[in-house]
């Protein structure tokens, strides 16, 4: 008897041990990946929160206007495409002359900021221990600070110095961009930028519209599909799961977009009754920016604070209590109303993976982080905690 307990313990540390060491395998070729694909990884998870929505999008409207369910999501679809041609047939100049003025704005109140900087030294410390702001205020709005443009300067000068003979006969030979004169050399410099943001913003905007139309198309052949790869005992268990995480992904996106609203509308009266220029504009870029909860509040602040410089101090010290007030009411009054049947995320940790998604993949990575952590946090209560850790106590 004691020899057969024996062995069972034997087995069961055994059983342990492999399980332990093949998960670690699993999360470090997974974090592996990530590192070297992050950014197509991140985009593909965009498309995923595209296809859900689309997805139960298409459910509701099947069931308020009893189409059948393709036909419903064709009309979503359909309804997107002419929205936002609607928006750039319509609006686009108006929309373009907006942000150009506010440009403007903004680079008129960095420039009062400069002034302050240098005239009070409490102010120079604040921005300098603030990188956003520094990257904002201490460069030009050609995107060239002036340190950098002397710098540039030197090395030239040096590399012209140092420049023998044989060198100018192969640059002479060879055509290269520093040959080109200087608005030669911006125009093609500007073109490359151009092509390189808009084709990756375009191949990317692409990306995530045909793969989420994809999965809204055929759910369960997706589905069905990653379920075929786990053992038959526990395919049943991932299907629900799925279809947790696909209701919480729902539930997140209906409170972003009404956290989002609320906030856009909230912040353009606001402004407007303050006096700040393009008031309209900037609530528009504050709804927008709201998807990204608390770092999208605070870029918006700091942008509002900017274009409130131009008209005057004051309008700028009114911006304070005003998104103070509207991000009070956001966070005390309209998400915990909506979260009550929404996803509620715990504060510190959401600013927490937040930061680290930000640092380690940037914009795109602080962007993601809430849904990502929303999905992950069922993954985790679902799989670790109520079929390892309860079936651990129950044995």
């Amino acid at each position: 008897m004691n020899e057969y307990l024996a062995d069972r313990d034997q087995k069961r540390s055994t059983n342990t041990i492999t399980q332990a060491a093949t998960t670690l395998v699993v999360v470090v070729m997974l974090a592996a990946g990530l590192v070297i694909t992050w950014e197509i990884v991140l985009t593909l998870f965009l498309a995923v929160l595209f296809g859900v929505f689309l997805n139960h999008a298409s459910l509701k409207v099947s069931e308020w206007l009893s189409l059948s369910r393709k036909g419903s999501l064709a009309a979503v679809v359909v309804v997107l495409l002419c929205a936002f041609v609607g928006v750039n047939a319509f609006f686009f100049t108006e929309i373009n002359q907006q942000i150009e003025q506010a440009d403007q704005e903004i680079d008129q109140g960095a420039k009062k900021v400069q002034q302050w900087a240098r005239q009070y030294t409490s102010v120079k410390s604040v921005i300098e221990s603030t990188p956003f702001l520094v990257q904002i205020l201490q460069s030009d709005r050609s995107g060239q600070s002036q340190y950098t443009a002397q710098s540039d300067r030197q090395t030239a000068e040096k590399n012209q110095q140092d420049k023998t003979p044989s060198d100018d006969q192969s640059a002479q030979s060879k055509p290269s961009l520093s040959s080109l004169p200087q608005p030669a050399k911006q125009a093609v410099s500007l073109v490359g930028q151009m092509f390189r943001t808009t084709f990756g913003l375009i191949v990317n905007s692409l990306l995530i519209f045909f793969v989420g139309l994809f999965l809204a198309v055929s759910p369960q052949a997706y589905r069905d599909g990653t379920v075929l790869l786990v053992p038959p005992a526990r395919r049943e268990r991932i299907r629900d799961l799925m279809n947790q995480l696909s209701d919480t992904l729902w539930h997140w996106l209906v409170g972003r977009f009404a956290s989002m609203l609320i906030t856009g509308l909230g912040a353009a009266v606001l402004l407007f009754l303050i006096g700040v220029p393009m008031a309209g504009t900037l609530g528009v870029i504050t709804g927008l920016l709201t998807f990204i909860p608390n770092i999208g509040s605070l870029i918006a602040f700091f942008l509002a604070i900017l274009v409130a410089l131009s008209s005057s101090p004051t309008t700028a010290a009114l911006v304070v209590p005003t998104y103070a007030v509207l991000q009070l009411v956001e966070s005390y009054l309209v998400t915990p109303i909506i979260q009550q049947k929404q996803v509620s995320l715990p504060p510190a940790l959401l600013i927490s993976f937040q930061a680290i998604m930000g640092v380690l993949f940037g914009f795109l990575g602080a962007a993601v982080a809430s849904p990502l952590l929303a999905a992950s946090k069922v993954v985790v209560e679902e799989l670790y905690v109520n079929d390892y850790l309860e079936s651990q106590c129950d044995s």
